[in-house]
């Protein structure tokens, strides 16, 4: 009897202790906040880490973090370099191939040589990048600045999150031409009498008659006409290759080229107003004029179609 007595009292006694530890919460809490540094387990333990620690202050932060975390997920092999699923016309060893934009070259209508062998425009890489404007966080490649569409359904111009393929339209002349190849060839010391390449079953790939562009910069349109008609592209030529082959149904870029036209005729006009002699003002005027008149044309007939 005394003995079950003496036991309430002691487990009475016992229950009614304080422990006293003046470094407790100061330990604690820095225990959670090195467990919580984990992505893991933060996000499996939004409550104690969102009202424990002083990292986060509270748990909607907490919430936050760990939907970025997992929308990141997403991107954990995130695309650097697009690429083009292209026809290959430049041997039989397949039909198809996924290639960087660097080994396409597209050819310059009615431009040759002057031996009749076809010019072309060679296109720069193109890397992935975030979607300009857009909540996506996984970079995507913007086919159309390759003058390309993303494949699938909608034939848009940025592929989905993740995805680094762009395929040409069936009615988009180009060649699949390894910048590998035109590099050996250029190289004399790699081969002895190399074999003519024909690419499309048509046009003799020269290396002089390819023009290379580098950088984006290379393809805005004010750019790549000065770089076309500095390689002897004539300036006929090269406004149907920008407004009818690259940036075909495209108003910005005709309206873009037309004012540069325009401004580039007006400029040398002043210029060459200063000048003693009449005949070369008149002729660079009427040069000029002409130009102004085609661009204005193109523009006309672009319009027109749409």
């Amino acid at each position: 009897m005394n003995n079950s007595q003496n036991g309430q009292v002691n487990n009475k006694i016992i229950s009614n202790r304080t422990m006293i530890d003046n470094d407790t919460f100061e330990i604690v809490d820095k225990y959670i906040d090195e467990i919580c540094e984990n992505p893991e387990f933060l996000c499996n333990n939004i409550e104690v880490c969102g009202k424990n620690t002083s990292i986060y202050t509270n748990v909607a932060n907490v919430k936050d973090i760990c939907k970025n975390i997992e929308e990141a997920k997403i991107c954990d092999n995130d695309i650097k370099e697009c690429i083009v699923l292209a026809n290959n016309s430049f041997n039989e060893s397949q039909k198809f191939v996924s290639t960087s934009f660097s080994n396409i070259i597209i050819p310059i209508p009615k431009a040759t040589d002057k031996n009749g062998n076809q010019k072309f425009l060679r296109l720069p890489s193109l890397s992935g990048s975030k979607k300009p404007n857009s909540n996506e966080i996984c970079n995507v490649c913007a086919c159309m600045d390759r003058f390309a569409r993303s494949p699938g359904s909608g034939f848009n111009d940025y592929t989905s999150p993740g995805q680094n393929e762009c395929v040409y339209a069936d009615d988009f002349e180009y060649y699949y031409y390894p910048y590998q190849i035109q590099i050996m060839r250029d190289n004399p010391n790699n081969l002895n009498n190399p074999p003519p390449v024909i690419v499309g079953g048509k046009y003799n790939v020269i290396n002089s008659n390819i023009i290379q562009t580098n950088t984006e910069d290379d393809l805005s349109v004010i750019n790549l006409y000065n770089l076309l008609t500095k390689n002897e592209i004539s300036d006929t030529l090269t406004i149907n290759f920008i407004l009818n082959v690259l940036y075909k149904k495209n108003k910005d870029s005709a309206k873009e080229l037309t004012l540069y036209l325009s401004s580039s005729k007006n400029k040398n006009k002043s210029t060459f107003g200063q000048s003693n002699n009449d005949s070369n003002s008149s002729s660079t005027d009427s040069l000029f004029s002409n130009l102004l008149f085609i661009a204005f044309i193109i523009l006309l007939l672009f319009n027109l179609k749409t």
